[in-house]
């Protein structure tokens, strides 16, 4: 059993206000997407990561078979929404979980799929997403590396454990895959403008 993660506990400062997790994009809120996206690729259990606007994230993936953990120090970085995600995963005892920001769209399942594919084949405790030449997410962590990512502190992910565990490539053809919304105009360009 792999598990899906979704990162969706900040409040997107750089997005002049708005809450991004919930914002549509292409007529479906970024966290509905990236949630969806894992549970077509058939993980189980998807575990959501709320903080800033909780609320708000929950109504926007109601209709999803997923799981709501509430991150109360999500203004402490990424690393407290990490370790909230593992904790939840304890009674699941997944062999590995998928973890995948909600402001990533162009996610595809294919690219889920990959990852386990890397992974069941080296056997590496964390097979990285790759793309022209950089690291980047979704990320599959063996269970092995569970216990280290709950030492993890302030805004790391699983990035600080590459030094730890070097990483398998999954290298990904399509740029989009990498895209992340941080800002207005990337709100502007990648959820609207026709590509």
């Amino acid at each position: 059993m792999i598990a899906g993660v979704v990162l969706a506990a900040g409040q997107a400062r750089r997005m002049g206000g708005k809450l991004k997790q919930c914002l549509p994009c292409r007529d479906e809120a970024l966290v509905h997407r990236a949630a969806r996206v894992l549970l077509e690729a058939q993980l189980q259990p998807v575990v959501v990561v709320t903080g800033a606007g909780a609320d708000q994230v929950g109504e926007a993936i109601a209709d999803l078979p997923v799981e709501t953990v509430f991150n109360p120090q999500w203004e402490a970085g990424q690393s407290t929404s990490v370790r909230a995600a593992i904790r939840a995963l304890e009674t699941h005892a997944p062999a590995a979980a998928i973890v995948l920001p909600a402001d990533q769209p162009f996610v595809p399942v294919t690219l889920i799929h990959h990852l386990q594919k890397i992974w069941r084949d080296t056997a590496t405790p964390i097979v990285t997403t790759f793309i022209a030449g950089q690291p980047s997410t979704p990320v599959l962590l063996d269970a092995a590396v569970f216990p280290h990512l709950l030492t993890l502190t302030g805004d790391q992910g699983a990035r600080a454990l590459f030094g730890r565990f070097s990483p398998a490539r999954a290298h990904w053809h399509d740029t989009r895959a990498r895209v992340e919304i941080d800002t207005p105009e990337d709100y502007r360009r990648w959820c609207f403008d026709e590509q």
